[in-house]
């Protein structure tokens, strides 16, 4: 498949699932999202590698945190036949679910995809980093 109108839209609902898997806590549907192969880079953590290590990771963050207050836009940045890269901002109020911790996060994310015949477009690497610092107050 090459770039074109397909393609955008075909991305475009793969950021939308992302979001909505994002927001609903559901890290089997966020890691579904990945390749295999995927590498998963996050601000102050080490690096982590392949769907099941990302799944894992998700998972916990979300029995830590309720995720419900996502929200974020993408755009495509670059789309290059089988490749594209996106650039995303979003914020979030973590809501810690043992106590009354409350965490406010801006940021970024850049996502670089990778389109199989078989499976479609999904992400290869994503990186993200904070546009201000976080805010952690009580509920």
């Amino acid at each position: 498949m090459t770039s074109g109108p397909d393609a955008d839209r075909e991305i475009v609902a793969l950021l939308d699932r992302f979001d909505r898997a994002f927001a609903a806590g559901d890290a089997d549907a966020l890691a579904a999202l990945f390749t295999d192969d995927a590498r998963l880079l996050l601000l102050h953590r080490d690096a982590v590698e392949g769907r099941p290590a990302i799944r894992e990771l998700w998972s916990t963050s979300f029995d830590e945190f309720d995720p419900a207050a996502w929200q974020a836009e993408h755009r495509i940045e670059a789309l290059y036949d089988d490749l594209a890269c996106t650039l995303g901002t979003y914020t979030e109020t973590l809501v810690e679910r043992r106590g009354p911790t409350l965490v406010d996060v801006w940021g970024r994310v850049v996502f670089f995809l990778r389109r199989d015949p078989a499976d479609g477009w999904r992400i290869a690497l994503a990186m993200n980093s904070h546009s201000r610092p976080n805010v952690r107050r009580t509920g």
